[in-house]
């Protein structure tokens, strides 16, 4: 009798994690940053789903309609799949910063909704993000979480982020070697937290 293994993910953030530039006026502005598809790619190839977890305010700001941003991300997770590299989602909260709501990150309500639409185990589940909200949010639902240490991370957002980051790293493809190398760590009983 074969055991089937949980479903497990790595959540992605997008502006700042996979796009660039972080605050856009237009989505055609919004590219994708060297090297993350060949990074998605190999989360692929070793067994995790990659959703698409993002904080698009500027849609009730008026900058650009959901459904503009929905037809801009299928063709960005077009391009991507022509790599290798496959992009669940977006799980996306269009709410301004100012606004109440229950989606925006640190909050799980996302996370947990992939998690139901793709079968998920979100305690065996890590988080990329260039935010503290991002590993945040990982550590609210049981996951890890690995923080990108990007130009627009203050000092004093690392310093408060590494309470919640179960890594900081200089940039997506290190983000993806930490969490590859979790696996071997963990198949050998041998798991250590880097900072």
């Amino acid at each position: 009798m074969t055991i089937a293994m949980p479903k497990r993910a790595v959540f992605l953030d997008l502006n700042g994690t996979l796009v660039m530039p972080v605050l856009v006026e237009r989505l055609a502005d919004l590219k994708p940053i060297d090297g993350v598809a060949a990074g998605v790619a190999r989360l692929c190839q070793a067994g995790f789903l990659c959703p698409v977890v993002t904080v698009q305010s500027r849609i009730e700001k008026g900058f650009f309609t959901e459904s503009d941003f929905r037809q801009w991300f299928a063709a960005l997770a077009r391009d991507m799949a022509a790599h290798g590299a496959t992009l669940h989602g977006p799980y996306v909260c269009p709410h301004r910063f100012s606004t109440s709501c229950d989606c925006a990150k640190p909050e799980v309500r996302l996370f947990e909704r992939a998690a139901r639409d793709l079968g998920l185990e979100l305690s065996s589940s890590f988080v990329i993000g260039d935010s503290l909200a991002d590993v945040e949010a990982a550590t609210r639902f049981g996951g890890r979480g690995c923080l990108i240490r990007a130009a627009a991370t203050s000092t004093d957002d690392e310093a408060h982020a590494r309470r919640f980051a179960s890594y900081i790293s200089g940039t997506f493809g290190e983000a993806v070697d930490w969490i590859l190398s979790q696996e071997t760590s963990e198949s050998t009983d041998t798991f250590s937290v880097e900072r």
